[in-house]
C-alpha cells in the first residue's frame, strides 16, 4: 500500500499531467513541493506581465501545481493568497526566476522569504 505522501505526489502527477493535455500548455514542472526554499523577491518583476494565456502569475501557478486557492507560502503567513510572487533562490548562482502564491503584504517584502514549495519556473 502507498503511503499518504507518495499517493498523493501520484495524484498530483495524474492531475497536473491531465491539466496539460486539457489546456495544452507546456508548464513547468513544480519543484521542491513540501519543502522550504529560502527565496529572495525579484522587486523589477513588478511590471512583468503575467505568462501569456494567463490573467495572473497566480493562476499560472495554480495550472502548473493543480492547486487552488491557495495560501501565501511564506512560511509564517497564513493569509491566502492574492498575488503570483516572482523570486529567485537566495544565495544561489541559478538566475533562473520562479513563481510562488503570495499575499499583498509578502509579494512586497524585501528580505529574503522562506517559502513553502511547489515553486514554478517562469520566463
Amino acid at each position: 500500500m502507498l503511503s499518504k505522501e507518495t499517493s498523493s505526489v501520484a495524484s498530483y502527477l495524474q492531475y497536473s499531467s491531465k491539466i496539460m493535455k486539457e489546456n495544452n500548455h507546456k508548464l513547468p514542472h513544480p519543484l521542491d513541493a513540501g519543502n522550504i526554499v529560502l527565496m529572495k523577491n525579484d522587486m523589477s518583476a513588478s511590471v512583468t506581465p503575467p505568462p501569456v494565456d494567463f490573467s495572473s502569475r497566480l493562476e499560472y501557478w495554480e495550472s502548473a501545481t493543480g492547486v487552488r486557492n491557495p495560501r501565501c507560502a511564506h512560511e509564517i503567513c497564513t493569509r491566502p493568497a492574492t498575488h503570483g510572487a516572482i523570486a529567485r533562490r537566495a544565495f544561489s548562482s541559478d538566475k533562473t526566476r520562479y513563481v510562488f502564491p503570495a499575499c499583498e503584504t509578502c509579494v512586497r517584502r524585501t528580505e529574503m522569504l522562506y517559502v513553502r514549495g511547489p515553486i514554478v519556473e517562469i520566463e
